[in-house]
């Protein structure tokens, strides 16, 4: 009996994975990176199927079964740092097939064992394979995701990084369910390495002491793909991630509305910018008393590019400007701005309500403006607001 709950409980989440793998490739406006990540999601739950079989007694039954090729284990890692990669640039790296050469490997040994007539299959299967093969594809698995997990997490970082210099409302790129799918990986990782110590230096582990792990990744497929298939639709900004990715378009220009600074005829150059003893923070002083005077803040798109082009400088000019002269990214420098101005509207005593403050000084969203007026101020909106209206009340105007 216990052998047919747990075929059907992996056969679910297996199900589950499966499903959400195909609605991520029907999903319209999903993101470049769904396919990848679609793959990722059939390969995890495909690994599951062996174990619903050998639950179930299937491999007893017929032991023909031995070596179906579903294990594509090899591939998991190597799905998971290019659908990052893709997610962040909007194309897959470079090259990218000659990292699925072990998993093709991979697939051809279990086919070329999967044909063996079935008295030589069953040999090789209960000698060279279980005391060879599988122990050192279970450590070259672990190694694999542990690599590309780790590149992964770099490119993630490095995009935010770049996010963070580059884009005023970065708030809504800050990616938390890409971060729950990358750690996801690294604690399911983190179990199969116990499992591992334990089968090769303990005792051999049969198909009951590895339940665990096969569980965790029954329910990592689920996550990853319902994570994926709900925020497919996000728009997510384009990241320059490492040098050899693809690099984001160039912005579009200042809207109309906003007047370039005067007197500057050219962007400055990479050496201008670096030119012995600038003034990094008397230029960050100048260009901040601008953009708060012409009210460019105020642009929910704005970008590190687009400021830039209207003061007429470079970009480089202008975040090492932000960075050393005010000692801030450019994201904490627009939102900075941005978070004056709306506890001056809310210390108002006829000030408007919170969302629409939050519109109007530039923030796309009521909850990045929360979070970063927290970040700011120290406190909250409906906080600044409250205590305004206290005051007036306290202190009526006399006549």
């Amino acid at each position: 009996m216990r052998f047919g709950v747990y075929s059907l409980l992996l056969a679910v989440a297996a199900a589950n994975g499966l499903l959400l793998a195909a609605l991520l490739l029907l999903r319209s406006g999903r993101h470049a990176g769904s396919p990848w990540l679609a793959a990722l999601t059939a390969g995890l739950a495909l690994r599951v199927a062996p174990y619903i079989l050998g639950f179930g007694g299937a491999y007893d039954s017929h032991p023909a079964l031995t070596f179906i090729p579903f294990d594509l284990t090899l591939s998991w890692g190597p799905l998971l740092w290019i659908y990052v990669t893709t997610l962040a640039t909007r194309a897959a790296p470079h090259r990218w097939r000659r990292h699925f050469v072990p998993a093709a490997l991979q697939v051809a040994y279990q086919v070329v064992a999967f044909s063996l007539p079935l008295p030589l299959k069953l040999r090789w299967y209960r000698s060279v394979h279980l005391d060879v093969v599988e122990p050192l594809g279970a450590l070259l698995v672990l190694v694999s995701v542990a690599l590309y997990g780790l590149a992964a997490w770099r490119v993630y970082d490095r995009w935010q990084a770049w996010l963070d210099a580059n884009v005023s409302n970065r708030e809504e790129s800050r990616l938390s369910w890409l971060r729950v799918i990358l750690w996801g990986f690294g604690m399911t990782g983190a179990l199969g390495v116990g499992l591992v110590v334990v089968h090769l230096l303990v005792r051999p582990l049969d198909y009951f002491a590895r339940l665990p792990v096969i569980v965790a990744l029954g329910l990592l497929a689920y996550l990853i793909a319902l994570l994926g298939y709900r925020h497919g639709g996000q728009a997510i900004p384009l990241g320059a991630t490492a040098p050899d990715l693809p690099q984001p378009p160039v912005p579009p220009p200042m809207p109309s509305r906003v007047t370039p600074l005067h007197g500057a005829a050219r962007p400055a150059s990479d050496d201008e910018s670096s030119a012995p003893g600038k003034d990094y923070a008397g230029d960050a002083a100048q260009w901040r008393e601008r953009v708060i005077q012409e009210g460019w803040h105020r642009d929910s798109q704005l970008t590190l590019a687009v400021l830039a082009a209207a003061l007429h400088v470079s970009t480089r000019s202008l975040s090492r400007a932000l960075n050393e002269g005010l000692g801030e990214s450019f994201n904490d420098f627009v939102n900075r701005v941005r978070v004056e101005e709306a506890v001056r509207r809310l210390a108002a005593p006829d000030a408007p309500d919170v969302l629409r403050v939050a519109y109007e000084v530039g923030f796309a969203s009521k909850a990045s403006f929360n979070r970063a007026f927290r970040r700011h101020a120290g406190t909250t909106p409906s906080e600044v607001r409250a205590e305004a209206q206290r005051t007036t009340a306290q202190d009526p105007p006399t006549a």
